[in-house]
């Protein structure tokens, strides 16, 4: 029996010095609410979940760095020929599908045929590892639209699950758990870094979302209100996003079309009330139509005036979308202008009413939210041929001079030649002001203080808040 103890007693020490040498992966917990729709970047609806988790399951041609320079992915090197008409690219060597496939020049012709967006430019597969795109006109911003994912072209879509996926990059799926949804997807690190599991765990609601956090469930959410000792607000102003009120230059309305107006209107609109009252410091002023770009200019845009009078006569209606904090905002704005002398409303729209109420045409003046590229070309936001729907230029803005800044902006090869360029257009835009821009909203990311190094700077969108996930150390 003595014997029998002795052993049991050996037995349990070893399963403990075992328990003690064990340690758990590193994992990092990311609460999210939603669901995902699937991780292929070939199929689905825009999904910003999916668009966070692909970027770190899938590689592109070319991506930005944290300086916001255009580098090389999977892309080797590139060259333009015929005056920026053409632009061949290599392929990296020794770059391969986590199956063990190469990535290979059939698979960006695959991804980029099936995208509308290059509908009119010829794609060539020219060797296995060489691809060429021919465009209609020179094109400098066209490397921007080539940071999309990239997809393997030897698996066909929707033959398996959408979220058993094969990506390039440095995290592979390595499971799915469902309950009635999607519950969680735990990625594996299979580059460096200290964290090896990232985990998306999905809420029906902000409130569910939050109450996790509260509970130690989740080590990260997004949220504009949250505050809880154990969590660090990282934040930081999302670039790819603003906020700004557009004018309808083709209106009846006399204010509306009035460059006196909106110039007067620009200087007394208080972006820094509306950023620090209403948003409660959830935000950052935008300087003009290329704000947080490389190419935003040096200029003296309107600045607020407190003391500002105006003797303008009639009446002009702000419409505004029923979404968040749009209608404060509006009326912050509206009392403002009412010191022009003008007869200020506010029209409330449900968010479904946006689009046709854009596309008709049936305002004087609007507040939305506009997504921009990294890139400053402006093109398809100003230009004058964009000005009828499904054009993207909401305010009908029209000026010839614009206009040819925009077109000499994206035929130029050199920044510095693109940046003197859109500098002019600037300088126009601040002349003309068809549009007010108001602020780019915060993306205010909360992380467990037991993590470090951390870093959203160089934010642009919100699936950039990973870039230096490597760097993220467990305290």
């Amino acid at each position: 029996m003595k014997r029998y103890l002795i052993l049991i007693f050996v037995l349990s020490l070893a399963i403990g010095l075992l328990f003690l040498r064990y340690t758990p992966e590193p994992t990092f917990i990311e609460g999210v609410v939603g669901q995902p729709i699937d991780l292929n970047p070939m199929i689905g609806a825009r999904n910003e979940i999916d668009e966070a988790i692909e970027a770190l399951l899938f590689r592109s041609l070319f991506r930005y760095d944290s300086s916001g320079w255009l580098t090389t992915d999977l892309a080797e090197s590139y060259e333009t020929k015929d005056e920026g008409r053409i632009y061949e690219i290599k392929l990296k060597e020794g770059v391969f599908w986590q199956d063990g496939y190469p990535v290979v020049a059939d698979d960006v012709e695959f991804t980029f045929s099936q995208d509308p967006t290059f509908a009119e430019a010829t794609i060539e597969v020219v060797a296995e590892k060489v691809i060429r795109f021919k465009l209609k006109d020179p094109l400098s911003s066209f490397l921007s639209f080539l940071t999309r994912p990239v997809a393997p072209s030897h698996l066909a879509v929707g033959t398996s699950s959408p979220f058993t996926i094969v990506g390039s990059g440095n995290f592979k799926v390595q499971r799915v758990k469902r309950e009635e949804g999607i519950k969680e997807i735990v990625l594996q690190n299979l580059g460096s870094g200290e964290i090896r599991k990232l985990v998306f765990k999905f809420f029906q609601t902000q409130d569910d979302l939050e109450e996790a956090a509260k509970r130690g469930e989740i080590d990260a959410l997004v949220s504009d209100s949250f505050n809880h000792p154990s969590f660090t607000n990282y934040a930081a102003p999302l670039y790819g996003r603003y906020f700004a009120i557009f004018f309808n230059l083709e209106s009846k309305n006399k204010l509306a079309k009035s460059s006196a107006f909106r110039k007067a209107a620009a200087r007394k609109t208080p972006v820094a009330t509306l950023v620090d009252e209403v948003l409660k410091g959830g935000g950052s002023p935008a300087r003009g139509p290329m704000s947080g770009t490389w190419a935003e200019a040096e200029l003296s845009f309107p600045k607020f005036s407190p003391t500002l009078k105006g003797g303008f006569k009639g009446t002009v209606t702000l419409t505004v979308p029923e979404i968040g904090k749009l209608p404060e905002v509006a009326k912050v704005i509206a009392q403002a202008w009412r010191e022009l002398g003008a007869e200020v409303t506010i029209t409330l729209i449900p968010s479904a009413a946006i689009e046709e109420t854009i596309s008709s045409k049936n305002f004087e003046a609007i507040i939305l939210g506009q997504e921009v590229s990294q890139d400053p070309d402006r093109y398809s936001l100003w230009h004058s041929t964009q000005k009828d729907y499904p054009g993207l230029n909401i305010s009908s803005y029209a000026d010839p001079r614009a206009d040819r800044a925009l077109e000499e902006g994206r035929r130029a090869s050199e920044r510095v030649e693109r940046k003197k360029h859109y500098s002019n257009f600037q300088q126009l835009f601040i002349e003309d002001n068809p549009a007010i821009f108001l602020y780019h909203p915060n993306f205010s990311y909360f992380v467990s203080r037991r993590f470090s190094g951390i870093d959203l700077s160089p934010n642009f969108i919100p699936p950039d808040r990973f870039w230096n996930i490597q760097e993220w150390k467990i305290l």
